[in-house]
């Protein structure tokens, strides 16, 4: 009896890759949603602005030391199992952020997030390098999908929030998230032909290289600083219910930006290699955050923008790129 033909595992391959990439979508609505809620309303969540920026920094703390291990766990348990239980764990997380208040709950939530994360995007990338050919091309397909659940969080989300409230917007997050589970549970038991998920760092608490830094310092300068100054901003004029929708706009821009320019950018990357092309979008994302501090903001929320948009395909081609030399 033969095996699947190659046509056949193609199919597979790129249903796992769009299944795992909606998963990621869901998932992402509430973390998504705190960054333009939060900062406008930290009294109503009963924390400060101190504590609003450590708890939207925590997620992305945790993960840049953590990867190793979840990797790690992957390679036990599978990539489908793994996708089932952080898309639990992500529903819990988002669910925190309407149950509780507090710096401490609000914490534990966003490190449960930061896991769940993790480990999503290990999925999504252990898919998308099945075909190392294409991986470019995959990662910014499997990245644009994603950015959907961001838009949706960013436009209608920010709306609900000033008509039911910022916590109570949360349990409609959780809710709607509950549907990354059957994508979940749809994926392949095993798929034919995955790539193996990087090995985990020896060291008891990982030190992590350059790349992850590189990573880790322009999410928060691109997601954390550029979004949250501009609510903050924004609500110091005029009302939260308009300082949260327009913070959710311009965050959603870049989201927007992410489904045009993350599939270029994996399609340039395959055809001229990863480091050019993300050296360049580095380099204007810094040139982006440097024309916003000396005033010149439409220039440079553009340049922040678009690329970040581009990144959000580089950076994960460039961890599977590194991985293997």
């Amino acid at each position: 009896m033969s095996g699947p033909s190659e046509e056949e595992l193609q199919d597979q391959s790129w249903r796992s890759l769009w299944l795992s990439s909606g998963a990621l979508s869901i998932a992402l609505l509430g973390d998504t949603l705190i960054y333009v809620v939060l900062p406008v309303n930290a009294e109503a969540f009963g924390v400060s602005l101190f504590w609003v920026g450590i708890l939207l920094a925590a997620n992305r703390i945790i993960r840049t030391f953590t990867y190793g291990y979840v990797a790690h766990f992957a390679q036990r348990i599978g990539l489908r199992n793994l996708c089932i239980i952080a898309s639990i764990t992500s529903v819990l997380s988002t669910l925190s952020y309407a149950y509780f208040q507090g710096w401490l709950p609000l914490l534990a939530g966003r490190l449960l997030w930061g896991l769940s994360y993790a480990a999503l995007l290990l999925v999504t990338l252990g898919y998308a390098a099945s075909d190392r050919a294409k991986t470019g091309t995959r990662v910014g397909s499997s990245r644009a999908i994603t950015q959907l659940g961001p838009v949706l969080a960013l436009t209608g989300g920010a709306w609900l929030a000033g008509v039911i409230g910022a916590q109570e917007v949360f349990y409609v997050c959780g809710l709607l998230s509950l549907i990354a589970l059957p994508l979940s549970w749809l994926l392949p038991a095993r798929q034919e032909g995955a790539a193996r998920t990087p090995q985990p760092r020896p060291a008891m608490l990982p030190k992590p290289d350059r790349l992850d830094m590189l990573i880790f310092w322009f999410g928060v300068g691109a997601d954390g600083i550029f979004v949250v100054t501009m609510t903050i901003m924004l609500a110091q004029q005029t009302t939260l219910e308009v300082a949260m929708l327009s913070g959710g706009a311009l965050l959603a821009g870049r989201h927007v930006a992410g489904i045009i320019m993350a599939p270029a950018a994996g399609i340039v990357a395959d055809r001229v290699g990863v480091q050019r092309p993300l050296v360049a979008m580095s380099a204007l994302l810094i040139g982006g955050l440097f024309a916003i501090g000396f005033g010149w903001f439409a220039i440079g929320a553009v340049a922040v923008i678009v690329s970040r948009g581009a990144l959000a395909s580089l950076f994960p081609a460039a961890v599977t790129h590194f991985s293997e030399t």
